[in-house]
């Protein structure tokens, strides 16, 4: 299997990022990069999904996260966290686009509490919806909160990591979307020159779609891919999709679906040997009515085929929709196990 990188300028994106950074030198991508710094040590990690990313005002099931539920993530046996935050709906008007101070006060919050529990933190731009429709004329806005998240978290501990843009679709693809990776590493490289940053790439990051993403030396840069394969079994009744809800029921466990998830965990693996990166499964996971015998099933089929290729991988989710744990009934037990034993 022949998986490379796309290639593109740097100096093109750095184009882009002119009005944040005037200094960064361009330089042409290659691939394959160096090794990556040891700095990117994950292996079981839980997305805080729901919370930070909900629009502005609006409430997708339990209101907050706390320090409490960080230190009980990290006694389940995990070692890091995905903060989900929609950025994009806390923002002032243009130019600046400055980043509401209480909204990032209560983001920086959750990123000290997930440290005080011993946690490695992941926190991205996720759900900036304007971007996927017109990347064009929403690129400004993308440039000034990563000028803004780049300073903010410049102080911050060596783990805790930057993603530059949760799931690139509709719009935002092909050489748009590898400008948008490489301006927002070059914004961060200012203040952060040894952070790992983390790329995902196009149609919402698929594990089909990993060579999509932009090339680049740098040694810090990993990348990303999302797995709800197959997705008319892990999005049954997903109410918010709409006319695109899979309709009809269906399960999971069967040879064939055995046989496809080896085959993908392989494109994963291919891509990794490819570029000499670290490559991490940043979202799986099933949605709360599906049978809760198949859910288990499936949660731990996907975790165990990552593990034994070494691959991280974060659940989505730790509390609401595909909800591994709830402020009523806690953990879901037969899930956690699944996980973790």
């Amino acid at each position: 299997m022949s998986i490379t990188l796309s290639k593109i300028s740097h100096g093109s994106a750095v184009v882009l990022a002119a009005m944040a950074i005037s200094s960064v030198e361009a330089q042409q991508l290659v691939t394959p990069p160096p090794p990556v710094a040891q700095a990117f040590q994950m292996k079981r990690c839980v997305n805080m999904g729901n919370w930070l990313e909900t629009p502005n005002g609006v409430s997708w099931g339990d209101d907050s996260y706390g320090a409490e539920d960080y230190q009980r993530i990290r006694g389940a046996g995990f070692d890091t966290v995905r903060i989900p935050i929609r950025w994009s709906a806390y923002t002032g008007p243009e130019p600046d686009f400055r980043i509401h101070p209480d909204f990032m006060d209560l983001a920086k919050a959750n990123v000290q509490a997930a440290l005080d529990a011993d946690l490695n933190v992941i926190i991205n731009i996720h759900h900036f919806e304007e971007m996927m429709d017109q990347p064009e004329s929403q690129m400004p806005r993308y440039i000034a909160l990563w000028r803004q998240l780049s300073l903010e978290f410049a102080d911050a501990p060596s783990n805790v990591w930057l993603e530059t843009l949760n799931e690139p679709n509709k719009n935002l693809n092909g050489r748009l979307m590898r400008q948008a990776q490489s301006a927002a590493l070059a914004i961060i490289r200012a203040r952060n020159p040894d952070r790992i940053v983390i790329f995902g790439g196009e149609e919402w990051s698929g594990i089909r779609t990993l060579g999509t993403n932009a090339a680049t030396d740098d040694p810090n840069v990993v990348y990303t891919f999302h797995y709800y394969d197959p997705f008319d079994f892990t999005h049954q009744e997903a109410t918010w999709l709409g006319d695109d809800m899979p309709k009809g029921k269906r399960g999971w466990g069967s040879t064939q679906d055995r046989a496809q998830l080896a085959a993908d965990v392989e494109i994963a693996v291919a891509f990794r040997d490819a570029v000499g990166r670290p490559v991490f499964l940043g979202e799986f996971g099933a949605n709360d009515p599906i049978d809760p015998e198949e859910r288990v099933e499936f949660v731990g089929a996907v975790s165990e085929a990552m593990e034994g290729a070494d691959i991280p991988w974060c659940l989505w989710s730790y509390g609401n929709t595909f909800k591994l744990h709830t402020q009523a009934n806690g953990w879901d037990e037969h899930m956690l196990r699944a996980l973790t034993d």
